[in-house]
């Protein structure tokens, strides 16, 4: 069902993966933890969607599901002093990064919500809302190394399969730097034809910004435009397994 290796997991082990459609859009984003005889999957992005689809396929299999709440999880961020606050996002960007997460150095983002999107698109992660993560393939979304090539049998494994070995992506999400700030929307052009659009901006102390985009045929180090910006494609992200 997932794209993740659960079958061998020892008890207190984690996995980290996504569940696809038959076509390999993404429906959801999950972290299993073997807990005893239970297996906890935190759904981090994808809510009911994926619940209804794993639901699905109780009848198939030797399974119940038994719905805990989130805070459950999330709390002990808080309760453990971080400073982080308890949201979906917050849990999944630490869980990923771990638990010291640097937008510069000498710069901790405990606190920091804008700092913690500053490092979040200086690793590359997307955010499931603004990257519109939700129905697009996850090799176009830069998430990749949550579909290893060495695993089968999950739903939409044949369309992901084709896509690393023939090729065919459209556009990828890209890390950008911008010179100057520029509107979450904005189109990038390269030589003055349409390549793509900036999807999240942040701002650095330098006034300079960093970017996400969706881009056509990429390369890295090329130079992009977004209006009077100039836009330096800084190449695939943390969760991104394919060169450019």
């Amino acid at each position: 069902m997932l794209t993740c290796s659960v079958a061998n997991l020892e008890p207190e082990e984690t996995a980290h993966g996504l569940l696809l459609s038959r076509t390999g859009r993404t429906l959801g984003e999950l972290w299993l933890l073997v807990d005893g005889e239970r297996t906890l999957a935190a759904i981090a992005s994808g809510g009911e969607v994926v619940v209804n689809a794993l639901e699905k396929y109780i009848l198939a299999a030797d399974v119940a599901f038994e719905r805990l709440d989130w805070v459950t999880g999330a709390g002990l961020a808080t309760t453990a002093g971080s400073g982080w606050t308890t949201n979906r996002e917050g849990v999944r960007f630490r869980a990923l990064l771990g638990q010291a997460v640097t937008a510069a150095p000498g710069i901790v983002v405990d606190d920091e919500p804008d700092l913690a999107r500053l490092a979040q698109l200086a690793a590359g992660i997307p955010d499931w809302d603004a990257e519109s993560v939700a129905r697009r393939n996850p090799l176009e979304t830069g998430l990749g190394a949550l579909v290893p090539a060495d695993v089968g049998c999950y739903p939409g494994q044949e369309v992901i399969s084709k896509l690393r070995h023939v090729g065919g992506l459209r556009r990828r999400l890209v890390r950008l730097q911008l010179s100057a700030p520029v509107e979450v929307g904005a189109s990038l052009e390269r030589d003055g034809a349409p390549a793509g659009e900036v999807t999240s901006t942040a701002l650095q102390p330098d006034g300079s910004q960093l970017a996400l985009g969706y881009v056509k045929r990429p390369m890295e180090g090329e130079r992009l435009t977004a209006g009077e910006a100039r836009a330096l494609v800084l190449g695939p992200g943390l969760l991104d397994d394919i060169p450019f």
